[in-house]
């Protein structure tokens, strides 16, 4: 991302929804990588095998059970620091999201969210 500069990383990154190229809304920012020292945003990590480290060790070890090991390229995503396009008020990537291996997002043929009332 250019013009990069200070971000509170947890207020302004975690849980922000993520758009593609196409302005699709393809998941949430469910983690951070950071590395270095300084330490840098390197990625972002997303996918719902990330969400039980989030959580205390108890209900983390019971959300584990139901939803399965991390699985990377499965359950759980890296996209890199660089794939982000800029920060408004989403989380825009440079590519589409089939190009980073993210799911269809809201597209309306997937099953749940067909369901949606409002579909």
């Amino acid at each position: 991302m250019k013009g990069e500069g200070e971000i509170y990383v947890v207020h302004r990154l975690l849980d922000e929804q993520i758009c593609d190229s196409e302005g699709r809304r393809v998941g949430r920012v469910d983690d951070v990588e950071l590395r270095g020292d300084p330490p840098r945003v390197t990625a972002l990590l997303v996918g719902e095998g990330l969400y039980p480290r989030r959580l205390p060790r108890r209900l983390a070890r019971l959300v584990r059970r139901i939803s399965g090991p991390e699985r990377w390229g499965g359950n759980a995503l890296r996209i890199p620091w660089e794939e982000v396009d800029e920060l408004t008020s989403t989380v825009k990537l440079r590519k589409k999201a089939e190009d980073l291996g993210l799911g269809m997002g809201d597209d309306p043929e997937r099953w749940m969210v067909r369901r949606l009332p409002w579909n």
